[in-house]
């Protein structure tokens, strides 16, 4: 098992056992801090009418007075990041990948350059689906992120874990899990180590087509909205123990 992956089922043991959102902070920088990543954030995508803008961050450790000239320019209403997160369930580099039109956009531009001067050059953004579906996402930042594509899906199950608890510390109540069969368990485990689809039917004698529905009839169950959020809830319930 590769060092990403390993730290990332390190975190998923230990983060379900933190008291607070700083603890959980604390554990994402000591797995990831050598890759780049020393700024976090977990978030919705935007607040309700009823809440305040900083209502609807979870927990953060992002630069001094980066939220507040967020929250004051009121940024999340020209965040190209947050209005990608909306199209995409797949971790995307902040910014980079994030569309947007500079010459239509001064907004964007100007708060690409508003964080750079607080320090954030670079990162990668998951965007999650919340139990209540409400959309929010958990930012990693830094100057400089080494982390290749393909150590992504680690990064996406350690951010769902990260979120799933910011909420739970916040009063969130758990939604009711329906039991998964052996065959469910048994495709959930497979893909928890990071086989493929195709691999995950060679491995049980099946057609690729007949795991895709059973991790369908997993994310029914389970209440998630992807793959990797049905292993996050199936590995957090110890419905499976990769």
């Amino acid at each position: 098992m590769d060092v990403i992956r390993s730290r990332a089922f390190e975190f998923i043991e230990t983060v379900q056992e933190l008291s607070d959102t700083a603890s959980v902070l604390d554990a994402m920088g000591r797995m990831l801090g050598q890759y780049g990543p020393d700024q976090f954030c977990c978030a919705y995508v935007a607040p309700l009418s009823t809440e305040a803008p900083r209502e609807a961050v979870l927990a953060h450790r992002l630069p001094p007075g980066f939220l507040d000239m967020y929250s004051a320019e009121q940024f999340v209403w020209d965040d190209p990041a947050l209005r990608h997160c909306k199209t995409t369930l797949r971790p995307f580099r902040w910014f980079r990948e994030a569309p947007f039109d500079p010459a239509r956009e001064p907004r964007a531009v100007e708060l690409v350059h508003r964080a750079r001067d607080f320090g954030l050059l670079d990162g990668v953004m998951v965007p999650i689906a919340s139990p209540s579906n409400r959309v929010g996402h958990v930012f990693f930042g830094g100057r400089e992120i080494d982390l290749p594509e393909r150590d992504l899906p680690a990064l996406h199950l350690m951010a769902l874990y990260a979120f799933d608890r910011a909420l739970a510390l916040r009063g969130r109540p758990e939604p009711r899990t329906l039991a998964l069969s052996l065959r469910e368990c048994e495709v959930l485990t497979l893909a928890a180590i990071g086989r493929s689809t195709d691999e995950i039917a060679d491995a049980l004698t099946i057609t690729p087509r007949t795991v895709k529905a059973h991790v369908k009839s997993c994310c029914k169950k389970l209440g998630a909205t992807t793959r990797t959020q049905a292993v996050m809830i199936a590995m957090r319930d110890r419905i499976i123990s990769p």
